[in-house]
């Protein structure tokens, strides 16, 4: 039996040395990570597409500029089931919107009405997370290596 693979598309959005997270909290483990705001990829829908209406329906965000950096696939545990995932890299400026240029945190608004916490992540954080203050990895992992060469 073939893996099916989830296509999702997320944003970087940056606000000087800074990026804005979701704060996950699996409902099976209460293990926390930390991912860039986005989503699944709807048929029909191009990358960009996908995070432009991600980044709408669940911020209220219109961002105009959005530069591609590619795609990671990666291998996630959440809920019980091993998450095969090609994800799509987008960076936004944080200018794009006058609360993300105040450096609030607008809690992400899922599908099934829940609020989601989000907050600024240093870039600079240990990548693998585990710090004392930051204590949570990055999904997908390799996002990491992609930071330190924004910087």
């Amino acid at each position: 039996m073939e893996l099916e693979t989830r296509q999702a598309a997320l944003c970087l959005i940056l606000r000087g040395e800074t990026f804005l997270v979701a704060e996950l909290h699996d409902p099976q483990t209460g293990s926390v990570l930390h991912r860039p705001p986005g989503g699944g990829i709807e048929p029909g829908e191009s990358p960009e597409q996908a995070v432009r209406r991600e980044l709408r329906e669940e911020l209220g965000v219109e961002l105009t500029a959005l530069q591609s950096l590619g795609r990671i696939d990666h291998i996630w545990h959440w809920n019980g089931r091993e998450v095969h995932e090609r994800a799509w890299l987008f960076r936004a400026n944080s200018s794009d919107d006058v609360r993300l240029e105040r450096g609030e945190c607008p809690g992400l608004q899922e599908a099934d009405g829940q609020r989601v916490k989000t907050l600024w992540r240093s870039m600079r954080d240990n990548p693998a997370g585990f710090s004392l203050l930051c204590p949570a990895p990055l999904c997908p992992a390799a996002l990491a290596h992609l930071l330190t060469s924004l910087l």
